[in-house]
């Protein structure tokens, strides 16, 4: 329960101080939500077999899922709504189990990675010089930013579970997704009403799972990338500052190296993210081409079937602010590790200090020219002119639907 409440509980003390000093990040919280869920074990060898059996059952159900809903492909072939309702099912699904069994797998590399985080964290909060409020005014707002965005979206999860759910009740016009049972027949109510009851409840059960592990995965992610950033904004504001503070040449000198020390620490936090969430970076990109395309298609083939169309709009604008949340925080850290050149080069009369001084500002300025990006390479970096450049490439397939179609 600590680890539920203490999420809120240490927003609700910023709400009452904007610059106290935050005992964790709130990605040590999403950790522990997802290590809940039962999809990032620690240590695979040191944790409960039940655990593992958890993480198996998970993958298993969703895999059972996506092959219910694959087999009815055959029956929709000559409905496009219907196939296309299949297909977006099928792609967000598949996106969701694969992130999965991705935390699962990677959770030796996830784990240093949150912990690191937290580490800079700790060790920016605990700075006493001239900026210290201003910096814990900060690490605060952006903690608020993350517990408002989680929340946001654990309210929609909430509002499209009861949209999947309640409908099939109160219409009785079958499954929350259209699906077929092989041999089994479950989504015929008539014939095998209690197969049907297990079949919804299958549905429904999963579709509550999977939205929120994939809100809980995105928001490490995302939280991930809002923390670098965070961290090289704080770095541009002690840079700033080194000229301010009444020091000797040489204590200045060694603050100037410790602060290049710490901006070669998070390139090669971002190298080792990069690394890790590589399968992860191309499957969102891909899963998101491919679902705004298709849902903005399916909403205009149903414009004459209102509910139909609202549930395709539903799924664009889902697809849209998932893909939305990672180019903005991409963005965000690759402008600010451009301004660590900038704040480098208005340190006042660095050109007039020893060689040494001059020496380390031309190499910080030299590095942080070239912008850090979560980039799963050769692919596009998250920022936004790669949504634009997706949003373009869906559109592009769009008309081509749509020609096709004609």
């Amino acid at each position: 329960m600590n680890h539920i409440s203490g999420f809120y509980i240490q927003a609700k003390m910023v709400l009452r101080q904007r610059a106290c000093l935050l005992e964790q990040v709130s990605l040590m919280f999403v950790r522990s939500y997802i290590r809940m869920i039962g999809i990032l074990p620690r240590k695979w060898s040191e944790e409960h077999v039940y655990y593992s059996l958890a993480y198996i059952v998970q993958i298993t159900m969703g895999s059972m899922f996506i092959v219910t809903v694959a087999c009815d492909l055959h029956e929709a072939r000559h409905n496009l709504t219907l196939l296309g309702d299949d297909i977006v099912v099928i792609i967000g699904g598949s996106l969701i189990i694969l992130k999965m069994y991705f935390h699962g797998q990677h959770s030796s590399e996830i784990h240093p990675i949150v912990d690191k985080l937290n580490g800079l964290h700790r060790m920016f909060a605990e700075y006493n010089g001239r900026s210290r409020l201003k910096i814990k005014r900060l690490q605060c707002s952006f903690y608020l930013f993350e517990v408002l965005a989680f929340s946001f979206y654990i309210f929609l999860i909430a509002l499209f579970a009861m949209a999947v759910a309640v409908p099939p009740l109160l219409t009785h016009h079958g499954l929350p997704y259209r699906a077929h049972f092989p041999i089994l027949r479950w989504e015929n109510s008539d014939q095998h009403p209690i197969g049907f009851a297990v079949a919804y409840i299958f549905q429904v059960v999963w579709t509550f799972h999977a939205l929120l592990s994939i809100v809980c995965m995105d928001n490490l992610a995302c939280g991930i990338l809002l923390q670098t950033a965070l961290n090289l904004k704080i770095l541009c504001i002690r840079l700033r500052e080194i000229s301010a503070q009444n020091v000797e040449e040489h204590e200045s000198l060694n603050e100037l190296r410790s602060l290049i020390t710490i901006h070669q620490y998070i390139i090669n936090l971002i190298e080792n993210i990069n690394a890790c969430y590589y399968l992860n970076y191309v499957a969102q990109m891909a899963a998101s081409t491919f679902m705004i395309c298709l849902t903005a298609f399916e909403a205009l083939l149903a414009q004459d079937q209102p509910m139909i169309a609202i549930k395709f709009e539903i799924y664009m604008l889902s697809a849209f602010l998932q893909l939305l949340y990672w180019c903005c925080a991409g963005n965000l850290v690759f402008f600010e590790s451009l301004n660590v050149a900038d704040a480098a080069y208005e340190i006042p009369l660095w050109y007039a200090r020893s060689k040494e001084f001059k020496m380390a500002v031309a190499f910080l300025i030299r590095r942080a020219q070239k912008p850090l990006q979560f980039r799963p390479s050769p692919f596009y970096g998250f920022n936004i002119e790669t949504f634009t450049t997706i949003l373009s490439t869906s559109y592009s397939y769009f008309a081509l639907l749509c020609t096709m179609n004609k």
